[in-house]
């Protein structure tokens, strides 16, 4: 088996305007608090090559993965289908294209970003290696369901009795000498500890990724942000609400993390060998839209806050050329025959992994969410039920609509056939 590992700093290095709160809006960072970074692991089984790359920023559209894709496959001879590109979330990042409105992103910063990406590929493909992969899990507490019912309404508030993804599990890659050259880990919660503090920063996973790589010298820590659309850090429910923290209590819950992946680590026969077989199947999960009545866009378009009037002006320009539903990128990475990960573009709900879990019986699935910006992403119950995840945030990432009630079989139906393919390969 062999791998090759890279990470290149993606800090805008102008001044540009925010990600992932409305009050960012025509607001510049202040500063940067702590660097941001792209981060590659190559794959290889002997027959077959996947290519993971993470970036420590709120999303982008899907139209980057496609032109890195593109890329890769120019350069490298790299398969679309192989190559899986996420985003931490981060909601101390720079205004990209795809989700922020135009006028806030800066095409100076895209075009370093796609250079620093293609860099970090390139890399990764000159450092490779002999080595192993380890697999491990264990249970973590660091999020919270930010879903509360009151009065027969969703509100945006800790759910202590929420359902939430509280698993971590951690990829570790060893080489010939038993050095660990790569801690991979994947748990789902909004990085919005310190909330739309105006600051450069990586939150808690940019924050534990310096811990591992602290910890174990030459490594590289990566983290893939899971179905976390509804939960956010515990550290942040305080009295019924959601507070603003500190960058020190973001320290605390990154050396909380941290310190479970370390134990995992050092403890005998917590990690697994991996028998690596790879494979791999991106495809698309088309999901029909509700269609909001045009009086309630003019309403955003006249009162909502100055990013959602733009954005409700522009649908309202091309509602009756829209269509009535969206397509959502996905696609399952076959890892052993007992290992896969699902890919998922948009904001997942916790609900979506866990009815993907109960698909395939006797597989540990992990989850990669945030693939692009394509929306949040329900299940049947959660869009019943309302809310910002169901309809409230749907004008934001520029649908004309909300999602209707199918997600589940649609789903279903699209992993498992994926899971067919690839099982029987």
């Amino acid at each position: 088996m062999r791998f090759g590992i890279a990470k290149d700093l993606i800090t805008p290095d102008i001044t540009t305007y925010m990600s992932g709160y409305a009050s960012y809006f025509d607001r510049p960072f202040l500063g940067i608090h702590d660097d941001l970074y792209v981060r590659t692991l190559s794959v290889d089984d002997g027959h077959k090559r996947l290519l993971f790359i993470s970036l420590d920023l709120l999303f982008h559209d899907a139209a980057l993965t496609r032109t890195v894709q593109e890329w890769t496959e120019r350069h490298f001879g790299f398969p679309p289908d192989r190559l899986f590109l996420t985003y931490s979330h981060t909601h101390g990042g720079p205004a990209v294209r795809g989700y922020d409105d135009v006028s806030q992103h800066s095409g100076e910063y895209e075009a370093f970003l796609l250079t620093r990406i293609q860099s970090c590929i390139a890399r990764a493909m000159a450092n490779e290696f002999e080595g192993s992969l380890e697999y491990g899990s264990a249970a973590g507490d660091w999020n919270i369901n930010r879903r509360l019912p009151v009065g027969g309404e969703v509100t945006n508030n800790p759910n202590p009795q929420g359902v939430k993804d509280d698993r971590l599990h951690v990829l570790r890659v060893l080489d010939t000498t038993g050095k660990t050259r790569v801690i991979l880990f994947n748990y789902a919660c909004h990085p919005v500890t310190v909330r739309d503090t105006p600051y450069i920063s990586g939150d808690f996973p940019g924050r534990a990724c310096q811990l591992l790589e602290a910890e174990y010298f030459g490594a590289v820590g990566m983290f893939f942000q899971g179905a976390g659309g509804n939960s956010r850090p515990k550290v942040t429910a305080y009295g019924g609400s959601f507070i603003t923290c500190t960058y020190e209590e973001v320290d605390e819950m990154a050396l909380s993390l941290t310190r479970s992946i370390k134990r995992l680590c050092r403890t005998p026969g917590a990690l697994s060998p991996v028998k690596l077989t790879l494979d791999a199947s991106q495809f698309t999960v088309r999901l029909e839209l509700e269609p909001f009545p045009k009086s309630y866009l003019e309403e955003l378009a006249a009162n909502g806050y100055p990013g959602l009037r733009k954005i409700a002006v522009r649908v309202l320009d091309k509602y009756d050329d829209m269509p009535d539903d969206i397509e959502l990128r996905a696609g399952l990475a076959k890892l052993s025959d007992s290992l896969y990960i699902a890919y998922m573009g948009g904001e997942p709900c916790c609900e979506v992994k866990q009815k993907l879990e109960a698909l395939f019986p006797g597989v540990t699935l992990l989850f990669f969410g945030y693939a692009d910006s394509t929306a949040y992403i329900p299940d049947d119950k959660i869009i019943a039920e309302g809310g910002y995840e169901a309809e409230g945030s749907a004008v934001e990432y520029g649908h004309k609509g909300s999602l209707k009630n199918g997600v589940d079989a649609r789903m279903a139906q699209a992993f498992k056939n994926a899971y067919d393919r690839l099982s029987k390969r």
